[in-house]
């Protein structure tokens, strides 16, 4: 059965004192600013610009509201890949605020783990919590299987033709939804072949993903951007599919060129 990298509804909230991260240039002075009570970061494993949004939660203790600055730092090299300032901010309130997950540029930020870092603006900054980045979802969300040898890519059919996708098992009607944010390059609907199907133009990559036999026309259109994880459809057995087990067909091309979606399937 291929594994799907599932989001995390909740991470792990620190408690208690919060203390000052180290690094060149931070002041010593921690005395006018401090979190306090439980704060973190959700979920702890993301994909950005997804229809679960990745949070910040805090509450911070100083003389008076004040402005912050929250830094997301990539683990290893240190580099901060988006600095986020806020208004003033009341003190003693709960505070959740949202980031899209992408970069200063506006890109989708790569994979890859991050410590979030919080404090007035010039510092002194506080660990908030860390954060895993993922690049993609896993299509069917719900209980899949595969079909074996007959739906993986490169596998014979009667016609001469060979499969150009991998088939996904799953209940008709299960959710399907996009692995990555990107734009709707095609809906349609194929009597021989593919069914309800749709194409998904994934951001800031040369991928695009094929999801076919869909239950009913997707609900989005063509050259609608949507966010990772809206869903595009259900599980159906629409086209050639019919008198088949339920399931998916899934193509990934780049740059038009076929790709096995097995080993991608695997990772996500």
């Amino acid at each position: 059965m291929i594994g799907a990298v599932a989001i995390v509804a909740a991470a792990l909230f620190v408690s208690g004192p919060a203390r000052a991260a180290t690094g060149p240039g931070l002041p010593d002075n921690q005395a006018t600013f401090s979190l306090i009570g439980k704060y973190g970061v959700t979920p702890a494993d993301a994909v950005p610009s997804s229809v679960d949004p990745i949070r910040f939660h805090f509450r911070y203790d100083a003389p008076s509201a004040t402005r912050l600055a929250i830094r997301v730092n990539r683990l290893g090299s240190g580099k901060t890949i988006r600095r986020i300032v806020t208004g003033r901010l009341k003190r003693d309130r709960w505070q959740h605020l949202p980031w899209d997950g992408r970069t200063q540029r506006g890109r989708l930020a790569p994979s890859g783990k991050y410590r979030v870092l919080l404090g007035r603006i010039g510092g002194p900054f506080f660990s908030l919590g860390r954060i895993r980045i993922h690049g993609h979802l896993f299509p069917v969300d719900g209980p899949h299987g595969t079909r074996g040898y007959i739906g993986e890519f490169g596998a014979p059919r009667v016609d001469g033709r060979t499969h150009e996708g991998f088939d996904i098992t799953a209940a008709c009607r299960t959710p399907l939804v996009a692995v990555r944010a990107g734009t709707i390059l095609k809906k349609a609907f194929d009597p021989e072949l593919y069914g309800n199907y749709v194409v998904l133009k994934g951001e800031g990559e040369r991928r695009t993903y094929k999801y076919s036999h869909l239950i009913r026309p997707a609900p989005v259109r063509k050259g609608q951007k949507v966010r990772a994880g809206r869903r595009l459809g259900s599980v159906g057995q629409t086209g050639n599919a019919a008198g088949t087990p339920c399931h998916l067909h899934f193509e990934v091309r780049a740059r038009g060129m076929l790709l096995d979606p097995k080993p991608l399937l695997e990772s996500w």
